[in-house]
């Protein structure tokens, strides 16, 4: 049996149009997307609909792709100029999404937690997701795809055409003002979360 064609093979395949190598690049792109975009969005529908989006505008635009450059970083950053429209147009909507739909804070696996203890959790829970979502979007962008996504700043600059260092201070002013809003309940959080790469 033939082993799996590389992505740099699917690649060539795709920018000469076959249909069929794009799909396979899609599909082991699919779920990095998916977890980039949900970071950003918080809406599982939404998120759906950028990502397929992405993939539609990347077949698309298959003949401009490099095809030495990696694949997946090519599509995200489309995907990530995707879901900052449709944050763009939220906020001018103004719609509140559903803290539920993307739990900002890990649940141990197998423990039982009380009917006071998960009241609570929920409580910090919006309290964590209304500090996020009031952060202007450029600071909420990088804090979620540094310090929740945990890419580096020079992936994310890739993704999103911003300078390293204007990233960094975006990230250190975000992470301010979420302590001024949530007090020490911001810093617990942020020293919970996973290191970033």
């Amino acid at each position: 049996m033939a082993p799996d064609p590389s992505d740099r093979e699917l690649a060539q395949r795709a920018a000469q149009g076959d249909h069929a190598a794009f799909t396979e690049l899609c599909s082991r792109a699919r779920p990095r997307l998916q977890t980039l975009v949900m970071g950003l969005l918080w809406d599982a529908d939404e998120t759906d609909s950028a990502v397929q989006e992405a993939f539609t505008r990347a077949w698309e635009q298959h003949a401009e792709f490099h095809v030495d450059a990696p694949f997946t970083p090519w599509v995200a950053a489309i995907a990530v100029n995707i879901a900052r429209n449709l944050l763009r147009n939220r906020a001018r909507r103004s719609q509140v999404t559903d803290p539920a739909q993307f739990d900002l804070v890990a649940q141990a696996e197998g423990r039982r937690r009380g009917v006071l203890s998960g009241i609570l959790k929920q409580e910090l829970h919006e309290q964590l997701y209304r500090a996020l979502d009031e952060l202007p979007l450029p600071l909420r962008e990088v804090l979620v795809l540094h310090d929740l996504q945990q890419l580096d700043y020079p992936e994310i600059a890739r993704l999103t055409g911003v300078a390293e260092g204007t990233l960094r201070v975006r990230a250190h002013r975000a992470r301010a003002l979420l302590k001024e809003s949530l007090g020490s309940l911001a810093e617990t959080w942020l020293q919970a979360l996973p290191k970033p790469r």
